[in-house]
């Protein structure tokens, strides 16, 4: 298959411009070719969701996970909605895009990472609309009617902020989505139900100078999913994003007994905290990677409880 996508995306480039200008066609056919590396090193466990992560079009592992519980779904739709969906090339859902055929909605606030994502699959991807909007629990009503199904396949959420109070409002609107990709914020920890407050205009560089003030905590995560009657997959091997699912989709017994993590430290955000810095000597250290040290520097803000 990887090999098809590639000769047809090197056949392609000769026409007027599909898969984009050129920068974007080389992006493309980079993430099919670091896909076409990856994903054979896999030996897959049906119970071990680390053993199903490749990536291609993602950041981490997570085009393989969403690849093999939408390979699982009894009844699927074959339709993605991503909201924080970027260039459209290195997301969660372009792999469903561009390697599986799905069709779906990219939402993203900035202006030119939209006119990029339109670019990319202008001419050749016919079933993927892209929405220009920042999103908030108020617009998510009006953004829902770009989603034909109560129940898509695949809902992703990345916003940098105040995505619990965005998942929240989604659900209590009666969208159920078969699978929840959703990112996580490890410097609150593995063990605390928290997540930033809901301010308007929320922004995490505004919010501390770190970077280490936003989203929700993988124990919030859990809290609101549960209570919808959903089961917790794992977390990704880099601490990025966390996959829940709704048991009823999928085959009786496939969710029992999954052996997922349950929490890393984000090994791929580079922050404040995460950076190299100068010691007393002049020579150049790079931090560990602990939740608990991150923390300190944003412990005194507040955070909303989540029961």
């Amino acid at each position: 298959m990887f090999r098809r996508l590639a000769e047809a995306l090197r056949k392609r480039g000769t026409q007027a411009e599909p898969f984009g200008p050129a920068p974007l066609r080389a992006q493309i056919g980079l993430a099919l070719a670091r896909a076409a590396a990856t994903a054979p090193l896999r030996v897959i466990d049906p119970k071990q969701p680390r053993s199903w992560e490749f990536g291609g079009f993602s950041q981490h592992g997570e085009d393989g996970i969403v690849d093999y519980l939408c390979s699982r779904l009894l009844n699927p739709t074959r339709f993605f909605f991503e909201i924080g969906a970027a260039n459209g090339i290195e997301n969660c859902t372009a792999w469903l895009a561009f390697a599986r055929s799905y069709g779906g909605v990219w939402v993203e606030g900035d202006p030119a990472l939209c006119r990029q994502a339109r670019a990319a699959i202008a001419g050749t991807i016919w079933n993927v609309f892209v929405v220009n909007r920042f999103v908030a629990p108020d617009s998510v009503p009006a953004l829902l009617k770009m989603c034909p199904f109560r129940q898509p396949d695949v809902f992703s959420l990345d916003i940098d902020g105040i995505d619990y109070h965005v998942a929240a409002k989604i659900l209590a609107l009666g969208c159920r989505p078969k699978i929840w990709v959703v990112e996580y914020n490890s410097v609150f920890g593995p063990e605390r139900a928290v997540s930033v407050p809901a301010t308007p205009g929320f922004d995490r560089w505004s919010g501390h100078p770190s970077g280490l003030y936003y989203g929700c905590s993988i124990g919030g995560w859990r809290a609101l999913f549960a209570a919808h009657g959903y089961a917790f997959v794992s977390v990704e091997s880099s601490g990025v994003n966390a996959f829940f699912i709704d048991p009823a989709e999928f085959p009786p017994g496939f969710a029992e007994g999954l052996r997922g993590e349950t929490f890393r430290n984000n090994d791929g955000d580079r922050n404040g905290a995460t950076r190299p810095y100068q010691d007393a000597a002049g020579d150049e250290v790079l931090p560990a990677r602990d939740w608990r040290a991150q923390y300190e520097l944003i412990a005194a803000l507040p955070l909303v409880e989540i029961r």
